[in-house]
């Protein structure tokens, strides 16, 4: 099973506040950890990667600041996927928008003010680097 794939379950199985955090938080530091990985001035897909490597930092930096954030690991972080070249967009654009997805239906839950700005934040963030890595952004 990939890194990317234990992120996804992970999202997906998420049931409640902290334990989405918590599984968001990693998801954004195993995307950073994947794009920069991935990073290749030489290659065409350079200045997007970079761009969305800074918004996987902002989303990381924003669940960080949740209140409900728990304050030790739920679950151990995962280690960078070893993906071919033509997965890796695929891959992290299916990541980012299931946690876009999963951080506005939490935003739109959670009670706490502090969780639903940072949620908010966080997937905004998301879609951003889904826009960057499936070129549907401005």
């Amino acid at each position: 099973m990939t890194s990317i794939h234990q992120m996804h379950e992970r999202l997906r199985s998420a049931d409640g506040i902290e334990t989405l955090l918590d599984a968001a938080h990693d998801a954004f530091a195993g995307l950073l950890s994947i794009i920069r990985a991935h990073e290749d001035p030489a290659d065409g897909l350079f200045i997007p990667l970079v761009t969305a490597a800074g918004s996987a930092a902002e989303g990381r930096n924003a669940i960080t600041f949740a209140p409900s954030l728990p304050p030790r690991r739920l679950h151990p972080a995962t280690a960078a996927a070893e993906l071919g070249d033509t997965n890796i967009t695929v891959g992290l654009a299916a990541l980012s928008e299931l946690l876009a997805t999963r951080l506005m239906d939490a935003a739109n839950d959670a009670p706490d003010r502090g969780d639903q700005a940072a949620c908010h934040t966080a997937a905004r963030c998301a879609r951003d680097i889904h826009a960057l890595l499936t070129g549907t952004g401005p």
